[in-house]
């Protein structure tokens, strides 16, 4: 019995001693973060020092007023209508882009004769087109979707395209060789291996959509927090202004940090990520 039991206890002990390491990473990834966001601010309140509080205010200063907007309803409207917007752009990126991408890249017929065209349409910068969008929407929430998806699209439809044509050859003249169905092989074969890739797109699309969108009504006028940082400087609020452009950060990290969540639990089956999670 005793030597029954020893092998169970041990086994029992692994689990936790395995777990340890992992448990000092996460610590020490913590106070790494943290140690960069108050190294940040440390630079941040010196460089108010060396110029006047109306050209850089202080970071307390700059959080008292966050705190101030965050009371009023006009502040939340302007970040659920800067969400929506980048919401609504990165899912049209997506529903299209990926589809579309897919098609073409399994079909070397479709990668040739749209490879030109696609390599200059993206090299257009999306800030280029915003003169022609303020003149067909005007300073409205489709002139920012449509810049939005207009830069955005790009990195997701192009490594889309990668993705497809990333598959393995000798699978695909297997499943043909045993009949296997088309269905199945899309299923269970063609979309995982190319999810790595689309995912890779997704990422560089996410952000550049909020980039763009923020930038959109920044300089478009269109409502949302990009307008609240123009109105702001307009009207010599730096602090105002400040406080609205470190919302614009924060959104970044939530929407980035929303976006690896979701990466990892999509592709928890991946040697990546599982090797991630071991280490």
């Amino acid at each position: 019995m005793t030597i029954q039991t020893e092998p169970s206890a041990r086994a029992d002990e692994a689990p936790d001693a395995a777990s340890t390491p992992r448990r000092l990473g996460r610590l020490s990834w913590l106070l790494i973060q943290t140690g960069t966001v108050l190294l940040a601010g440390g630079v941040w309140w010196f460089a108010s020092t060396l110029f006047p509080p109306s050209t850089l205010p202080p970071p307390a200063e700059v959080i008292a007023r966050l705190g101030e907007l965050a009371i009023t309803g006009g502040f939340w409207v302007a970040i659920a209508i800067t969400l929506g917007t980048f919401a609504l752009g990165l899912a049209i990126c997506i529903v299209v882009g990926i589809p579309l991408g897919l098609a073409i890249g399994a079909n070397p017929i479709g990668a040739g004769s749209t490879r030109l065209l696609f390599d200059f349409l993206r090299t257009i910068p999306p800030i280029a087109i915003l003169p022609l969008l303020l003149l067909v929407f005007g300073a409205k929430f489709e002139m920012v979707l449509v810049l939005a998806v207009s830069g955005a699209i790009w990195p997701i439809l192009i490594q889309s395209i990668y993705a497809a044509r990333q598959g393995e050859a000798l699978l695909a003249e297997m499943s043909r060789s045993y009949r296997i169905p088309r269905a199945w092989y899309i299923r269970h074969i063609f979309v995982p291996g190319a999810i790595p890739f689309v995912m890779t797109g997704v990422r560089l699309g996410t952000t550049i959509c909020l980039l763009l969108t923020v930038s959109g009504e920044l300089l478009g006028g269109a409502p949302g927090v990009g307008f609240e940082i123009a109105n702001a400087q307009a009207f010599y609020d730096n602090t105002r202004m400040y406080a609205y452009v470190l919302v614009a950060a924060v959104l970044g990290l939530i929407v980035n940090g929303g976006f690896w969540a979701a990466q990892r639990r999509l592709l928890r089956w991946h040697p990546s990520v599982r090797r991630e999670q071991h280490s």
